[in-house]
């Protein structure tokens, strides 16, 4: 553990130390694919609990 922190301590200085532009450059399109990536999951999650709600509503309804 104290490896990966003693990497991240190193990934987060040498950010800091450049410029707004160059930070933006790094870090936007890790931002965008971590954004992406949750919002994949979200729109899957959130498909099956439809689906799911629509199956326990189709199956509580009366077959008269």
């Amino acid at each position: 553990m104290s490896g990966i922190l003693n990497w991240w301590d190193g990934v987060e200085l040498w950010l800091s130390g450049l410029g707004f532009v160059a930070q933006t450059v790094v870090v936007m399109p890790v931002v965008l694919l971590l954004a992406y990536a949750v919002a994949v999951v979200l729109d899957g999650a959130l498909g099956n609990g439809i689906r799911a709600i629509q199956r326990a509503r189709h199956t509580d309804e009366d077959p008269s």
